[in-house]
């Protein structure tokens, strides 16, 4: 399956629904040297597979990134550039994208200002990198995930394959996140859908999502902003804390859409039942507990701190309904510490 994908009048055709070697052409990457960008787990495990794929190329080359969530960093651009210093100018170049989210966002950035001659594509390993391929702004960030330089750029092409999304294991759950993102941002009936489909961590490990594409795609279109900013001050906050390193990337994430999420309700009431809300989250697998001895009134300071370098974030009046753009308070980050012992009580 086949759908055009437009944005920042650019667009990228997105294919779905079949395996690699029968949606990527023949022909794909003829007449141009080929430079793969992925993280080592994805090259071990996909170098033949994926090489196969560009038989008609000049050549191909692969540059490893590092394994973390934020690859798109200031150190590894500078690495690829020393790099990609012993190629020729004279040729065309194709960089395509096989790894996680920041070696996606890494290929488009580095497609759009490097000297070469060149086109991008994104051979996604998991729903969460595809959605990062649907963002025209491809960042370049702190180590702690801020943005410091940004460029509009989309893959000519996108493609993903759902068997590969099938062996990454607890990836496929942060994968289920970003789609309840997604309905907390966009639709409410789009998020009661993921609630009757994927009522328990069985149905999120054994299902595909391929189907989800074409409606992702909309989402991407016309909210991405409003996406990928959805409990981003919440979590960027967590690497200011003392305790933050106990804490994975995605979980810093999770953290960040939940307490995002919580303190809209607490600000202005949403149609959504939180305990109930909050029951299904730890039936799919997502875990409701902090570290031990995690310090609330440091992570309030944190949350200010970190909120003089971002935009307001946005608060919903209903699911899909954005209300207003503001600032936590102080006292709402206060509260916020009530407001969470009350819910896990409740659960």
């Amino acid at each position: 399956m086949e759908l055009v994908y437009r944005q920042d009048h650019k667009q990228s055709l997105v294919t779905f629904g079949e395996p690699l070697n029968k949606a990527v052409p023949k022909d794909f990457g003829a007449g141009r040297h080929v430079i793969i960008l992925t993280n080592q787990k994805y090259y071990d495990r996909s170098f033949e597979k994926i090489t196969q794929l560009f038989q008609h190329s000049l050549d191909i080359d692969w540059y490893i990134c590092r394994n973390q969530l934020y690859s798109n960093n200031m150190q590894e651009f500078q690495d690829i550039l020393a790099f990609l210093e012993r190629f020729p100018r004279n040729q065309k170049y194709l960089f395509c994208s096989y790894g996680n989210e920041g070696v996606t966002a890494l290929t488009g950035f580095l497609d759009q200002v490097s000297l070469f001659d060149s086109s991008y594509c994104c051979l996604s390993v998991s729903l969460r990198s595809l959605m990062k391929a649907l963002v025209a702004r491809q960042e370049i960030v702190a180590r702690d995930g801020r943005g410091v330089l940004q460029v509009a750029n989309l893959p000519a092409a996108i493609f993903f394959d759902q068997t590969l999304t099938a062996a990454q294991g607890d990836g496929k759950l942060v994968d289920f996140l970003l789609l309840i993102r997604c309905g907390l941002v966009c639709d409410q009936s789009f998020l009661q859908g993921l609630f009757q489909n994927f009522p328990e961590a069985q149905q999120v490990f054994s299902r595909s999502f391929v189907s989800l594409v074409p409606q992702l795609a909309s989402f991407y279109q016309e909210y991405q902003e409003s996406i990928e900013s959805y409990g981003k001050l919440f979590e960027l906050a967590f690497y200011e804390t003392a305790q933050g390193h106990l804490l994975s990337a995605n979980m810093k994430r999770f953290w960040g859409i939940l307490f995002h999420l919580l303190w809209n309700h607490q600000s202005v009431p949403l149609d959504l039942d939180m305990v109930k809300f909050c029951r299904w989250l730890q039936r799919v697998g997502l875990p409701l507990t902090l570290p031990k001895d995690f310090s609330f009134t440091e992570y309030g300071i944190a949350v200010l701190k970190v909120a003089k370098d971002l935009p307001p974030a946005e608060i919903y009046h209903k699911i899909g309904q954005l209300r207003e753009t503001r600032y936590p308070t102080n006292e709402e980050l206060v509260n916020l510490t009530d407001t969470y012992h009350e819910i896990m009580e409740r659960i």
